[in-house]
């Protein structure tokens, strides 16, 4: 039975105008499936990767949608088919899984099969291409396959700044370090200090890195990178590998085309490079109307990445594998990724202005906190 009382939300839209997004009022979703839930959000976020799509260059091809893929959220409407969760329940939410393909049983939860076999890969505020679950910049949201795609959370909200990181961004930080075979002790350079690269710096340090360059320009950022004991690298002042290189003439162990080609010149023999973030091949349509067809594809020096014998690692981030024991770094103190965060809203409205910001990089990470459910 559903507990929600009000027939409509406010949502973050999607319109197919870039560097626009637009606030409306849209029903709120109904279970559909006896393994659905509807969730109220109470925590969200704005993701580097949504700025993709504002800039008119990634996203389903025919929009509208809902925008927004982190959220943290109390379960006010189940279907009868539960069988881990119920009515009341805490929840995050950031990949729909079926739980039975055969990928999902291999624990490949973030390449499931079943819900969306074209993009291997389901996304909420990805538009239709993406599985079309409406995004979660809204006061609601209906996920389906609720029992594995929900990561239940404790009760008190003590730790939701920090958990709502465990959606995207800090597991997709720490798998660039496994993409990296990055080992203890190692030092590692971060190319990019926005929030997932603070998060890759930071997790290095957190797992026993020696020494972490932080590589970027902006100032914020940078100051950022050196409040938790990173050495800033702005790439403005000099080369930014010269400037590694005067600290670390061997190069570094561990870790678009110049930036890729950077960590290959950087990187001692036999080290490794972790690519993350979104590199989809696309090209031009009315939900990318800025996108390229080039996207996605660039020269780089395989020459000196097969001289010095350099691994490399790309993909999406597995998000479900690395959340619970990064939920319990954060509940037992250890972690707390919620530093990254510098602007906290408190209504669907102020979103727009956020886009605004976090475009301008005037902002690293928005958060949007709305009041819990009664």
């Amino acid at each position: 039975m559903s507990t929600t009382q009000k027939k409509t939300l406010k949502a973050t839209v999607w319109e197919g105008k870039p560097f626009h997004v637009s606030v409306q009022e849209r029903p709120i979703p109904e279970i559909q499936h006896p393994n659905d839930v509807v969730i109220q959000i109470t925590t969200s976020a704005i993701c580097g990767s949504d700025l993709h799509t504002y800039r008119g260059r990634l996203g389903s091809k025919n929009p509208p949608w809902l925008m927004g893929h982190e959220a943290i959220g109390t379960i006010v409407d189940a279907g009868d088919g539960l069988k881990s969760l119920k009515l009341g329940d805490r929840v995050m939410i950031e990949l729909v899984s079926c739980g039975y393909c055969n990928n999902c049983l291999r624990g490949r939860l973030t390449f499931c099969l079943t819900y969306n076999p074209q993009t291997l890969v389901d996304i909420e505020g990805g538009g239709p291409d993406f599985g079309y679950l409406e995004g979660a910049q809204a006061e609601y949201i209906r996920i389906p396959f609720a029992d594995s795609s929900c990561f239940k959370l404790p009760q008190s909200t003590e730790h939701d700044l920090d958990f709502i990181l465990l959606a995207d961004i800090f597991p997709t930080a720490w798998f660039a370090l496994d993409c990296a075979n990055f080992q203890p002790g190692d030092t590692v350079a971060v190319f990019g200090a926005g929030p997932v690269g603070l998060l890759c710096a930071y997790s290095a340090l957190l797992r026993g890195a020696t020494k972490v360059y932080s590589v970027d320009y902006v100032s914020a950022r940078l100051e950022k990178a050196a409040s938790i004991g990173a050495i800033p690298i702005d790439f403005t002042k000099k080369d930014p590998v010269k400037q590694i290189m005067t600290h670390e003439p061997r190069g570094l162990e561990p870790q678009e085309n110049i930036v890729l080609n950077n960590c290959i010149r950087v990187t001692e023999a036999t080290g490794g490079i972790g690519v993350i973030g979104i590199y989809a091949p696309v090209g031009p349509s009315p939900g990318m109307p800025l996108a390229s067809p080039h996207q996605g594809v660039f020269s780089v020096l395989v020459g000196q990445l097969w001289m010095k014998g350099l691994s490399l690692k790309s993909g999406t981030a597995e998000i479900h594998r690395l959340q619970p024991p990064l939920r319990d770094l954060i509940e037992s103190g250890k972690a707390k990724p919620s530093f990254v965060i510098d602007e906290i809203l408190h209504s669907v409205d102020e979103v727009p202005r956020a886009y605004q910001m976090f475009e301008k990089k005037e902002i690293i990470k928005p958060v949007i906190q709305l009041p819990h459910a009664g």
